[in-house]
């Protein structure tokens, strides 16, 4: 999901600069694009929980208009290293772009104050990027309330988060909240928090998410607005530590997949971190190794 939103946030800039051509329609120039040929696009988004198997996506950008599903990457090597103890994980080529690591039996990646190395060679070129597993978020509960009928909302059952954010500033966090075990991926509905708010520019630390937040676990359709669980829903929430490269990441990405109308921002490119290094240059996505919280809860009547 997040590859898909980069692809067309990443190709944006060429779709505008072709505009130009359509601006005199009688003196037709061309204008090169920095996206005329495929680019390396790394998803490394794994986690500290046991048992589960970690993975790694490498794919190419596709042109903006052409459709279909970014070419894999396959034949590659993917090493991740946790220093200190120089342990370092293999991820085997499964086919169609995924590196995987399957953990043995109670066994983690890590744990909060870990630091990870990626190396990658792909086609001769060797890429390296390194991160650290932060803290998360303390969840007490999520909460079920019925809604009756308003201007924007339709009568129904909604949820709300009860997380606390960790003392000390600076923490930056990926809400990831799930329907009956489907992630709910609209790019409205991916939700992330710095601190107990939005940005580093509130003066929130150590407290509950503010509200905005606390109700972003809820769907919502495609003119954004909310729609109700039912009796019987299963309502399932993550709240994953991010690194504030990966913070800024998600928020440019997302913006710039919304992007349109008379407030639409100027276009640029999501900042990754893993960095090619012959060339010093950075490719797209990102590397992230995430401690995760999660709470679950049944709707009901």
């Amino acid at each position: 999901m997040i590859a898909r939103l980069l692809y067309r946030s990443a190709l944006l800039i060429a779709v505008a600069t072709s505009a130009l051509l359509l601006t005199n329609c009688e003196d037709p120039i061309e204008v090169p694009s920095q996206f005329e040929a495929p680019q390396l696009v790394i998803d490394a988004w794994l986690t500290d929980q046991p048992d589960q198997p970690q993975t790694i996506r490498l794919s190419e950008t596709v042109p903006y208009f052409a459709g279909g599903t970014p070419p894999a990457v396959e034949g590659a090597t993917v090493t991740v290293c946790r220093t200190g103890d120089d342990t370092c994980f293999d991820f085997v080529d499964a086919g169609d772009g995924n590196y995987v690591w399957t953990p043995a039996a109670g066994e983690s990646i890590g744990r909060v104050g870990d630091t990870f190395t990626l190396r990658m060679e792909v086609d001769g070129d060797n890429y390296t990027s390194t991160t650290d597993l932060a803290r998360t978020a303390q969840i007490d509960s999520i909460r079920v309330f019925f809604e009756p009928e308003s201007i924007f909302t339709p009568a129904g059952f909604y949820s709300e988060l009860f997380a606390r954010d960790q003392p000390g500033r600076g923490d930056t966090y990926w809400i990831r909240s799930y329907r009956n075990d489907t992630l709910l991926n609209r790019p409205g509905e991916i939700s992330l928090a710095f601190d107990a708010t939005f940005d580093p520019g509130a003066d929130l630390d150590g407290v509950y998410f503010i509200a905005p937040i606390r109700t972003s676990i809820n769907r919502i359709d495609d003119d954004g607005l909310p729609i109700p669980y039912q009796p019987g829903d299963r309502i399932y929430v993550e709240v994953h530590s991010i690194s504030r490269t990966a913070f800024d990441f998600l928020n440019i990405a997302t913006e710039q997949i919304q992007n349109e109308g008379i407030f639409a921002v100027p276009i640029a490119n999501a900042p990754g971190n893993v960095v090619n290094e012959a060339t010093g240059e950075t490719i797209l996505g990102i590397f992230n190794v995430a401690a995760v919280a999660s709470a679950a809860r049944v709707v009901t009547e």
